[in-house]
């Protein structure tokens, strides 16, 4: 479950520009503007886009046929509130946008709504949590049907602190919400992991923090928003902490490797003519690990086979990642030659000059010019 902010505060700025225009956002100082215009110059450059920009990466790092994901949004209106600001129906502080589907394209255009939707109301973090709980578990409210053996993993969002449910003022009463949250959430197996964004959040990172420690989650504070997307791509999913590919006949590790959140991974490896092995082993966080053999038969003059559609992004991104080495190697090869090419100058100019030199002073004996002469600018 992917359970984001959209508080209010999460329509400022990230700093960063995350729609890619050119340009980066900043908070809309303008004193003539409408209560109505936008707090940020380029909403598309906003915290929550950073944290739809995030929840995007990961599922590009998640296979549908192993993984399901749901899609989940947290605010909260003040108690007291009523019919909410200028009239709006109050919405329950957390809402399911969608349920756990392997049909990723219906978590990409719930992205694109929740994008598209003006972020208002206060930060209700525990709210966020039991939803997530209530969706993964199947408890009465869930829009989800959940398989009683998978794992589940929560990935959580925040751009401040915990304000509700009980409103400004109860910092401690707020915090201890989010806490009994994360309580009942590692009773049912799930693992947090959660993002404390920006400034805000970091100050008063206490609960943040416990909702990973509590559930066997990790902790990932990101002070620029515009880093977010980067730093999911440090959390596994699937509790691998390491893969190694190595040709078992050469001795020689792959080139390049990719791995994926969910322990999906590609690699490139050199091959010879004739049978290849590829060992493959995966090492898991608590430390176990495992070896499996990938036998290859090589001939150059077969046909290359053809590649299932869901490996086509993996093989592309190896091929990129080897154009990228190779242009680097060229650069650093047109340096060394460079500076070459400088070295053996300068030794040809010291060699010149010391024959100059000698030439000079025969030169200058066979002139019959004295160094007192060639100096002297009256002459």
């Amino acid at each position: 479950a992917m359970v984001l902010d959209t508080s209010r505060s999460t329509m400022d700025p990230s700093g960063s520009d995350i729609n890619g225009n050119g340009v980066i956002g900043e908070r809309n100082t303008d004193a003539k503007r409408s209560i109505f215009a936008p707090a940020n110059t380029d909403p598309g450059d906003s915290i929550l886009a950073a944290e739809v920009a995030a929840a995007r990466e990961i599922v590009r790092g998640l296979d549908p046929r192993s993984t399901r994901v749901s899609l989940i949004a947290f605010a909260g209106e003040p108690p007291g509130a009523g019919g909410g600001a200028f009239g709006r129906t109050p919405q329950p502080p957390a809402v399911t946008l969608e349920p756990l589907t392997s049909e990723f394209e219906r978590i990409d255009a719930a992205l694109d709504e929740l994008l598209a939707s003006d972020p208002l109301g206060s930060t209700h973090m525990a709210a966020g949590v039991d939803q997530a709980t209530i969706e993964l578990t199947g408890l009465s409210g869930a829009r989800s049907t959940p398989h009683p053996d998978r794992a589940r993993v929560v990935f959580f969002f925040t751009d401040g602190q915990p304000t509700l449910p009980h409103g400004p003022g109860f910092e401690a009463d707020n915090v201890r919400s989010v806490l009994r949250a994360a309580d009942r959430a590692q009773r049912a197996g799930i693992r947090i992991h959660s993002f404390a964004i920006g400034a805000e959040a970091l100050e008063g990172p206490l609960a943040v923090v416990e909702l990973a420690r509590r559930t066997g989650g990790q902790f990932m504070p990101i002070r620029r928003p515009g880093d977010l997307a980067h730093a999911v791509e440090e959390i596994s999913v699937a509790d691998i902490s390491e893969i190694r590919l190595r040709h078992r006949t050469t001795g020689e590790a792959a080139r390049h490797l990719l791995r994926k959140s969910d322990g999906a991974w590609a690699g490139l490896v050199q091959l010879q003519p004739g049978e290849n092995e590829i060992a493959v082993t995966a090492r898991a966080s608590e430390g176990s690990e495992a070896t499996q053999v990938i036998r290859i038969h090589f001939r150059r003059e077969a046909p290359d086979p053809e590649i299932p559609q869901r490996f086509f992004e993996r093989r592309n991104r190896l091929f990129e990642l080897c154009l990228s080495q190779l242009k680097q190697v060229n650069i650093r090869l047109e340096r060394e030659r460079n500076a070459k090419v400088r070295r053996e100058l300068r030794l040809e100019i010291e060699r010149e000059r010391e024959r100059a030199r000698r030439r000079a002073g025969a030169q200058r004996k066979r002139l019959e010019i004295s160094i007192t002469e060639a100096e002297d600018p009256a002459l």
